[in-house]
């Protein structure tokens, strides 16, 4: 039986993470983490711990990490998944020390990586420098320059983290002045065209293999994926081919992009399992089984054949007892 720690369990992604393990044909015990009794997460796994709030000011990354290595001691786990975008460059910096404490796989990428999807002024150098589309982007103290080679509507966001929250579209300086006022460290970018030419794409890569990829077209609603649409993308999954075999991550990578007339475009990439996960395993693609059938030497599949189709996410309620409940207060 092999020995999965998930993190952050009540979030979207560790959410994903754990669907995507239970509708896999794998003999697994999962251990999951989180910060709040109310994780939902937490009580689908077969054990759950509370960690130290890293957020927290007082509690400092060493704290955070021996908590986490106490678990994996005790649970004597072989692979631990990461669930949080902010544990993701935590875990990168202390990978070898978390490996060398444990007999665990630590499932993250380098820190060179992890930097490159962590920021977002740093993925357009990436790609530029890489020879791949890249969106037109500028940062505050070179915005005259950009909006005189660029015209509007642009795209202005932070610089740093992966939500939605303050994500504008504006159409002139008055909207770019309240935008620029409205963001943490923004970056702006040109707009890259019409949602409806979305895509969210995803790969799993281990040892110099690309192990799953799969590209599917998305409509949105407030941010998060509403609808996903698994067709014929030859020339995207080409593209994404190239670009996951450039960055070289450990396990999985996420991509976001519009297609246009200069062909597909990244503006986002997250070396980390993706919330539209699940949804890949919905079309036969199963990352988080390929990543751990590969790392714990189980007999591995080598292609997933797609399933064309639509997802359509919806929300759902689960039921929990008062008595279990309280076994995480």
């Amino acid at each position: 039986m092999i020995r999965i720690l998930v993190t952050g369990v009540g979030s979207l992604l560790g959410q994903g993470i754990l669907k995507s393990i239970q509708s896999s044909t794998l003999d697994c015990n999962v251990t999951g983490t989180d910060y709040f009794s109310s994780a939902i997460g937490l009580y689908w796994v077969d054990k759950g711990y509370i960690l130290p709030d890293i957020l927290k000011p007082d509690i400092s990354e060493s704290q955070w990490i021996d908590a986490l290595v106490n678990v994996i001691d005790q649970e004597e786990i072989d692979l631990v998944l990461p669930g949080l975008d902010f544990e993701i460059p935590i875990l990168a910096r202390n990978k070898s020390i978390i490996e060398k404490q444990t007999k665990t796989i630590l499932l993250v990428s380098p820190e060179n990586v992890v930097r490159v999807g962590d920021d977002k002024w740093k993925t357009v150098n990436y790609l530029k420098n890489n020879s791949f589309s890249y969106p037109n982007s500028s940062l505050p103290d070179t915005l005259e320059n950009f909006t005189l080679s660029n015209s509007f509507p642009f795209i202005v966001k932070p610089r740093f983290g992966h939500t939605s929250e303050n994500v504008f579209l504006v159409n002139n300086n008055n909207e770019l002045n309240v935008a620029l006022k409205a963001c943490d460290k923004p970056i702006i970018q040109e707009y890259l065209g019409s949602p409806e030419q979305e895509y969210t794409c995803g790969a799993t890569f281990i040892d110099n293999e690309i192990l799953t990829l799969i590209s599917l077209r998305r409509t949105l609603k407030n941010g998060n994926t509403q609808q996903a649409f698994c067709e014929r993308t030859d020339e995207i999954d080409e593209y994404i081919k190239k670009l996951t075999l450039s960055i070289k991550p450990y396990g999985p990578i996420n991509f976001q992009l519009r297609l246009t007339n200069r062909g597909p475009v990244v503006f986002e990439i997250n070396p980390r399992f993706s919330g539209t996960t699940p949804i890949r395993a919905m079309f036969n693609v199963n990352e988080v089984e390929a990543v751990i059938r590969k790392l714990t030497g189980s007999k591995f599949k080598s292609t997933y054949k797609e399933k064309e189709g639509v997802v359509i996410r919806y929300f759902e309620n689960q039921y929990i007892s008062r008595n279990k409940y309280r076994t995480y207060k």
